[in-house]
């Protein structure tokens, strides 16, 4: 499953490498975003208390963001030195957070949006399902008001009402429909894939979930969510056949995902300013960049406050050995 949460990361840098120039874009759109909401609810752990949700979230999500955003900032006013008139509209946008984030704060959204209906699922937790579905059927009626209102919110966070749909669905298919499925998962996986596909060639509208665009009320999502479990039907049984030697690289790819997310958006547009203009070129030199930025990142002490991963072991032994020798030498 690591693969798939790698192919999403990817799919993201595709959708803003190519922008409205990838051909068949709507098919990557149908499930790109709603992928990241599905896995969050497929890999949810019932019954955790609220604080510690809470706890986790801000250090694997919220911390990363603000640290990233300060450092955004920096380059946004070395972006607009020759203009500083830009400057502060820059900075306000960025801030404030959602639809109208641009880079190099472009994703930003996603993270803020995450942190938000992970804590909003661990809320409802409390209450019967129903209501969680009813607060998410809530939110995709919502979405549909003018001017992504949602998604104009503070940091995006009304978006985590509709977003909510994706989490749910994914945990409803991890603890209620897979365990039914007992043979040809792969088989099955990809059927729903292609059908999900189809129902965009057929007319069904892709999301932009940035913009509040939930596309056609209930009829998209769920389309969405339903090609999202496809894929991991297909990556949790033949994809994860073929990568399973590789399980130690794929992982530390994995753990690069939040700085993929945070930094991509100004290495994008540095990379056009550089004269990179190529949509292939783009797409290839993001991902690799920001997949050895954030390896780098990850091998030091810093990756808990820019990538939210615990810190490399090799700096845990020496701060052990440290308190060892500290804790002799006062005796």
């Amino acid at each position: 499953m690591d693969v798939l949460r790698i192919v999403s990361i990817v799919a993201v840098v595709a959708g803003h490498s190519y922008g409205p120039r990838l051909v068949g874009s709507e098919y990557l759109e149908i499930w790109r975003m709603p992928l990241f909401f599905f896995l969050t609810g497929y890999f949810w752990t019932r019954g955790r208390p609220f604080v510690y949700e809470l706890q986790a979230r801000s250090r694997t999500l919220a911390v990363p963001y603000l640290i990233w955003a300060v450092i955004m900032s920096v380059a946004a006013w070395a972006w607009t030195r020759d203009t500083p008139e830009e400057f502060w509209p820059l900075m306000a946008n960025g801030w404030y957070g959602g639809s109208d984030q641009t880079p190099p704060w472009w994703a930003f959204w996603f993270i803020s949006v995450l942190f938000f209906v992970t804590l909003l699922r661990r809320i409802l937790e409390r209450f019967p399902v129903l209501v969680a579905w009813g607060v998410a059927v809530l939110g995709l009626a919502l979405s549909m008001l003018p001017d992504s209102l949602l998604g104009r919110t503070p940091f995006g966070l009304g978006l985590a009402l509709p977003c909510l749909f994706f989490v749910l669905a994914g945990e409803l298919f991890r603890y209620e429909l897979q365990p039914r499925i007992k043979r040809n998962r792969a088989l099955i996986g990809a059927v729903l894939i292609a059908a999900g596909l189809l129902a965009v060639t057929l007319g069904v509208e892709p999301l932009n979930i940035k913009f509040s665009g939930f596309g056609q009320f209930l009829i998209t999502p769920v389309v969405g969510a339903m090609t999202a479990a496809g894929f991991v039907l297909v990556f949790s049984t033949v994809v994860n056949r073929l990568v399973t030697g590789a399980a130690r690289p794929v992982n530390a790819l994995v753990r690069t995902g939040t700085v993929v997310v945070l930094f991509h958006g100004w290495l994008l547009q540095t990379l056009v300013d550089l004269g990179i203009l190529d949509d292939g070129a783009k797409f290839a030199l993001t991902v690799l960049i920001s997949w050895a930025v954030g390896l780098a990142i990850n091998a030091t002490p810093l990756s808990p406050w820019l990538s939210g991963v615990p810190a490399p072991d090799w700096w845990v032994q020496w701060r052990a050995r440290r308190r060892e020798r500290a804790a002799t030498t006062h005796l």
